[in-house]
């Protein structure tokens, strides 16, 4: 179709005006599908994908397993899903568990910012959180002393099962928060540690930057253990 002038030489209308635009036409629409191929192929599957930021689902449940020797068995189940288009690398994670009391109490409410913001309790009220389980570490992105890693590539899955005890009668409510940094660029070391309080949790802290995707939930679920 290109070089559609020679086939027709034998019939004199090489230089015809209506040829030369058919030809012109024809080199149009084949640049044309050659842009939108590589539109769809190169930048659509290829390119914008690579661009995103790192997307990552986060999803935990606490059961109660069991009592024994005064005890009860906490099981946890994390589960993180990549739900971007980009490679998720974790500079660290901590998970927290605390346990609180409900106490009776007089009516109490709040508010914020005129009506935009309000808490009412009007029987009960939860005491003070107590730390009763933490695990956490630093993956090597974060500090390449360590021989932790973690990343997660487009649409895979990560599941940790973890067991942990508690006094029997001494809370009623346990709650997980999930903390855990994570960026798609891992050409070099993104400084990150770990900060324990005095009480037992830990935290992931490392420097605020565009390149990292800073992700804490609290809480993430919830248990009554009454």
């Amino acid at each position: 179709m290109l070089f559609g002038a020679r086939s027709r030489a034998g019939r004199g209308d090489v230089g015809h005006p209506i040829a030369i635009v058919r030809d012109v036409v024809e080199v149009v629409a084949i640049v044309a599908a050659g842009v939108w191929a590589f539109y769809v192929f190169a930048y659509e599957n290829r390119i914008k994908p690579s661009l995103a930021g790192p997307d990552v689902n986060v999803a935990a449940s606490m059961q109660r397993l069991g009592e024994r020797h005064g005890l009860i068995a906490v099981g946890i189940r994390l589960q993180l899903h990549n739900i971007g288009t980009v490679r998720a690398h974790f500079l660290g994670m901590a998970v927290n568990v605390y346990g609180q009391r409900v106490v009776v109490g007089r009516p109490q409410f709040s508010s914020g910012r005129g009506l935009l913001q309000y808490n009412f309790s009007g029987y009960a009220q939860t005491g003070s959180r107590v730390p009763v389980y933490s695990y956490a570490y630093i993956t090597h992105l974060g500090d390449p002393s360590t021989g932790q890693d973690t990343a997660l590539e487009p649409g895979s899955t990560l599941e940790n099962d973890r067991t942990f005890y508690v006094p029997q009668g001494r809370f009623d409510l346990l709650t997980l928060a999930f903390d855990a940094p994570y960026t798609k660029f891992d050409d070099a070391t993104i400084p990150a540690h770990l900060e324990i309080t005095p009480q037992g949790a830990a935290r992931v802290v490392t420097t605020l930057s565009s390149r990292i995707e800073q992700f804490n939930i609290s809480p993430v679920t919830s248990l009554d253990v009454r």
